[in-house]
């Protein structure tokens, strides 16, 4: 489960009630997932079976536009998306994105809406020539993702790594205009609640990856806040320029089926699962991707 691999750093002073409890709830209530984990100016712990504990704090945002992102969390899809690039195991067994390995060695790699920087990080380990982490510019968010690379990448890592401030749909800034197509992978986990924002996420998407044809986005959203409001996105995408190569649903045990941006199930079902999706430049360029 993917609950199951994110805990709490061992601390030296007595838990109290409150955390006990909160930390139970998911034994005690096993159809009660916990989708998000930490709390904001704590830290939280990744085990990772490739690259050991990685340990990650928790930025607590200064001001209510920040704080209304939710980066001071660890989301599940986070989680899924440093195992599928960092190569987790299921029951022994290598865990592999439906349709083969998400492999970013040799890679540059861009990721948007970067949050505690899980994903990012994981992607410089696995062997990316070059990964930019990269969230909305509020300086706290982004000093807490550089506080973590510097905490869990080594100095001698051969990877070149950097953290930048970027707003979806911004892209007339210094860094987009002088880093258009430049990555050939393009990740992002848990940015998929916010209907508003689809447009904007997806034409940074699009401005960002590259054009060489084997170039991918990969993008891994929770279904908590409601299909509804994640399912249009898919259709965003496809305006903007780009194509669903392939999508589909995975729970946090590993179980797989097919997606639909329609089904009926409760919240405590729908909270279990989350779309996976592999997106690409589109063969017929729409109108905005020719303008931009």
């Amino acid at each position: 489960m993917l609950s199951s691999l994110v805990r709490l750093p061992v601390s030296d002073e007595p838990a109290s009630i409150e955390d006990i409890f909160s930390s139970a709830l998911g034994t005690i209530f096993t159809d009660d997932l916990l989708n998000q984990h930490g709390d904001p100016g704590s830290s939280v712990i990744y085990k990772s079976k490739a690259f050991g504990d990685l340990e990650l704090e928790l930025v607590d945002p200064e001001g209510e536009d920040a704080r209304k992102l939710f980066a001071q969390y660890l989301w599940n899809s986070g989680v899924l998306m440093a195992e599928l690039i960092g190569g987790g195991t299921e029951d022994g067994q290598a865990m592999k994105a439906r349709g083969g390995s998400w492999s970013v060695k040799g890679e540059t790699v861009m990721e948007l809406g970067a949050g505690t920087g899980l994903a990012g990080i994981v992607a410089a380990l696995a062997g990316a020539e070059e990964v930019v982490l990269s969230d909305y510019p509020a300086p706290e968010i982004l000093a807490n993702i550089q506080t973590n690379v510097n905490k869990n990448i080594p100095q001698a890592s051969s990877c070149r790594v950097s953290v930048e401030g970027h707003e979806w749909g911004v892209l007339t800034d210094p860094f987009s205009v002088s880093h258009k197509h430049a990555y050939t992978r393009v990740i992002a986990a848990d940015c998929l609640w916010m209907p508003w924002q689809h447009q904007s996420l997806a034409e940074s998407i699009h401005h960002f990856l590259s054009r060489a044809k084997d170039a991918r986005a990969w993008v891994i959203g929770g279904f908590h806040t409601g299909r509804a409001k994640l399912a249009p996105f898919f259709d965003v995408v496809v305006e903007v320029g780009l194509e669903v190569e392939d999508i589909w649903e995975r729970d946090v045990d590993g179980h797989e089926r097919e997606w639909t941006n329609s089904r009926r199930e409760d919240v405590t079902r729908r909270k279990r699962w989350i779309v996976v999706a592999v997106l690409r430049h589109g063969s017929s360029p729409s109108t905005l991707a020719l303008q931009s």
